[in-house]
């Protein structure tokens, strides 16, 4: 059974259950809900679909691209196991599209990230460590000569320069060296 809305009251119900309701305020709609499920181990797909369906919302969309930078399937370093879920799929080819945003609202995983929306991926451009969006977990690394490209590409951006200077460079001039990956 879906969500039902009462269209005169604004109430909407579940099963029967009041869990949220629809108001006019200020020119615009507020949706509030409050849901509660029973569930087993396949909690997570009715949530993710909500979720999938909030990221439709124009608020919720990336902001403007302003560098799009490529690197290989083979400049992957490490790999790591993680937990998978059902929405997302594996992707056999191509590379690794990944998009830098001046005006991401979102500094997770570093202040300097690009997204990778096609395998559902986040890339610390500071360390190289790439992240699952879902799991929120490490799940592969570029190679460090892959790393030093992305920088480069990212400190001949006008937009992008000052944060490789603070963020990439002095972090790298006051940390120990560390050994280059392969």
């Amino acid at each position: 059974m879906s969500l039902q809305l009462n269209p005169s009251t604004g109430k909407i119900t579940y099963k029967g259950n009041e869990v949220g309701e629809r108001v006019f305020k200020e020119g615009r709609y507020v949706v509030q809900l409050s849901i509660e499920f029973e569930s087993s181990d396949d909690w997570i797909v009715p949530l993710s679909w909500f979720a999938f369906g909030l990221a439709t919302l124009p608020e919720n969309q990336p902001a403007p691209t302003l560098l799009t930078v490529e690197t290989s399937s083979d400049s992957i370093a490490d790999k790591y196991d993680g937990a998978r879920y059902l929405i997302e799929k594996d992707i056999k080819s191509g590379g690794y599209v990944w998009r830098f945003h001046k005006t991401d609202p979102d500094s997770w995983p570093s202040p300097l990230h690009g997204h990778d929306y096609e395998h559902g991926l986040k890339l610390d451009a500071i360390t190289g460590k790439i992240y699952n969006v879902i799991t929120r977990q490490p799940c592969m690394t570029l190679k460090s000569k892959d790393l030093q490209s992305v920088q480069s590409d990212l400190r001949e951006s006008k937009d992008f320069k000052d944060a490789v200077s603070s963020l990439v460079d002095n972090t790298s001039a006051t940390s120990e060296p560390s050994s280059p990956q392969q």
